[in-house]
């Protein structure tokens, strides 16, 4: 681990933080499963052009972009499900990575203690048919994919950052940007090799990701108002009094609340699925338990179907920096059934109560891992019981993704989303408690010619509300504000496709957690670019030198759209 410490954050194998005192009781798990019941969303097709799940806030690569950045932070697969297990010493909640922007997902623990990952110039990383030219063509780039071992599990430093085809995509195209820096940085210095080479370029591309990760996309899923004082103080010395949570003795290890509510807002805005290429639109997952991966989903943990490679980051990526929309004609919806193969930005779907239809059901190969006897699935049915498992279709049933949110926010002890709302008050932030009728999901309208209606969570969850679901809550707040409600209640399709109906980010709840938790880390260590970066240092990147996520893939030259 030599080369890879970082100031006063903390390391490997350690026990969450909070930024609040933990409950003291449970929310009963009866009403879990019902809430997790109401989040689910209705069954969708993949479509071609403007959809009125879209939140136009967030282009659908900062999506994986966020579950590569959540990879690099935190993974934990030591604590149960289970509230009767919470006594036990093993089983707390523990971070198995590096609480840090450090890309140790991308960098393991470097060349010398793995060199199986690296080149024989110790500098460059490998990859499949790494050993060509960078510059092909995009038809050329399709034989390329991770590193993998004969069983095709690929060979990268986390190996979640395989387990869909998009996320692949952005861990290779990661490779392939360091790797490009190599090549730069060698060529402007040929006495810069091996260790050293290595290290500056390590160094470049860190400091280049948490620039990224704060001026691309934190502005994009964060309210303006919720980011302002961060933003505008310019050293980490001018920050260090504006923390109301995530203040400087509780960045040993990431919080709780961040881990299993705040930064699980991605899971609303993923979509059904996505076009990839001019051939290949997919879905999330199978369309049963007997198709494979290839055939018709974006499931990975395999090698990577030449059908699969995406031919333009344009369709995942803009050209545009944050609070740039979209100029196309978002009057009418696309129909779900007409293909439109050619470059459209997709966007994520909105960060609200809903979440799509297969994430209802999870596959068993992207359940999260349990040490329990019995295996994930046996964890949730012994916590809920006597209520049972929806899933009908395959035995043993299995859960959704809000289900296991719900359970995880309960065994972490995590207080709600009215705690720390009003924690944030007493430190002067202008937060607003949530009202009952914002605190509801989305249900079929009972005029069948209408779109959806808002129902309210139960009575007995809305003065304490779990903290996932009130941050979701918390943003779906702009659409419930936006909508001009018909005298029943409901409301057309139409009116979420443009204007603030179509837009949604992270509230003073979620925002402040996420905000804060990112800001802290990069304050509290002493490597980031905040600190160690030289004075005037700009990143290297392509295009036109915005720091956006799209100049990034140009450097790593690949396609971007126009």
């Amino acid at each position: 681990m030599s080369g890879f410490g970082h100031g006063t954050v903390g390391i490997r194998e350690q026990a969450f933080t909070t930024l609040l005192h933990l409950r003291e009781e449970d929310y009963p798990t009866h009403q879990l499963v019902e809430l997790a019941a109401s989040i689910k969303g209705d069954v969708d097709t993949v479509k071609d052009g403007p959809d009125p799940e879209e939140n136009l806030w967030v282009p659908a690569g900062y999506t994986y972009f966020g579950q590569f950045i959540d990879h690099d932070l935190t993974f934990d697969n030591t604590s149960s499900l289970n509230p009767a297990d919470a006594g036990e010493e093993d089983r707390f909640p523990t971070n198995l990575r590096t609480p840090r922007f450090d890309l140790d997902s991308l960098y393991g623990d470097g060349p010398d203690a793995q060199p199986f990952l690296y080149a024989a110039d110790g500098a460059s990383l490998l990859f499949k048919d790494s050993n060509q030219s960078q510059s092909q063509t995009t038809y050329e780039q399709a034989t390329q994919d991770l590193l993998r071992s004969p069983n095709g599990r690929a060979i990268i430093g986390d190996k979640r950052n395989d387990e869909n085809s998009i996320i692949s995509q952005i861990q290779l195209a990661f490779v392939r940007y360091h790797n490009a820096v190599v090549k730069k940085l060698s060529q402007e210095d040929k006495e810069l090799t091996g260790t050293a080479l290595f290290n500056q370029a390590r160094n470049e591309v860190r400091w280049t990701y948490q620039k990224l990760v704060i001026e691309d996309f934190l502005p994009r899923i964060v309210k303006a108002e919720v980011l302002a004082d961060l933003q505008e103080a310019t050293t980490p010395e001018e920050r260090e009094n504006l923390y109301a949570l995530y203040t400087h003795s509780k960045r040993k290890n990431l919080p709780r609340e961040f881990v299993v509510a705040a930064y699980r807002f991605g899971h609303s805005g993923v979509r059904t699925g996505y076009r990839l290429n001019k051939q290949t639109s997919l879905s999330i997952f199978p369309s049963s338990k007997e198709s494979k991966p290839d055939d018709d989903s974006l499931l990975g943990f395999e090698p990577l179907p030449k059908t699969h490679v995406i031919d333009d980051w344009g369709r995942f990526f803009p050209n545009t920096q944050p609070g740039v929309f979209p100029s196309e004609d978002r009057r009418k919806a696309a129909d779900g059934k007409t293909a439109n193969p050619e470059v459209r930005l997709q966007f994520a779907y909105k960060i609200d109560t809903t979440l799509v239809d297969p994430l209802g059901v999870l596959p068993p190969n992207v359940l999260p891992t349990s040490a329990t006897v019995g295996g994930l699935i046996k964890e949730v049915e012994d916590t809920i019981s006597p209520d049972t498992l929806p899933d009908k279709a395959v035995h043993p049933p299995r859960p959704s993704l809000a289900l296991l949110n719900l359970l995880r926010g309960n065994i972490y002890k995590v207080q709600g989303g009215q705690a720390i709302a009003h924690a944030l008050q007493r430190n002067d932030f202008p937060v607003k408690i949530l009202e009952p009728n914002y605190l509801s999901t989305r249900q079929p309208a009972e005029n069948k010619d209408k779109f959806f209606q808002f129902e309210e969570i139960d009575s007995s969850l809305q003065r304490d509300t779990p903290l996932w679901f009130y941050i979701l809550a918390e943003a779906q707040a702009s659409v419930v504000d936006a909508i001009k409600l018909d005298p029943d209640g409901t409301f057309h399709e139409e009116q979420l496709l443009q204007n603030d109906g179509a837009k949604t980010q992270l509230g003073w709840v979620g925002g402040r957690i996420v905000a804060e938790v990112f800001y802290g880390l990069l304050d509290s260590d002493h490597e980031s670019y905040f600190y160690a970066a030289p004075d005037n240092w700009e990143p290297i990147l392509g295009g036109n030198k915005d720091v956006i996520f799209a100049n990034l893939l140009k450097f790593a030259q690949l396609t971007v759209g126009n």
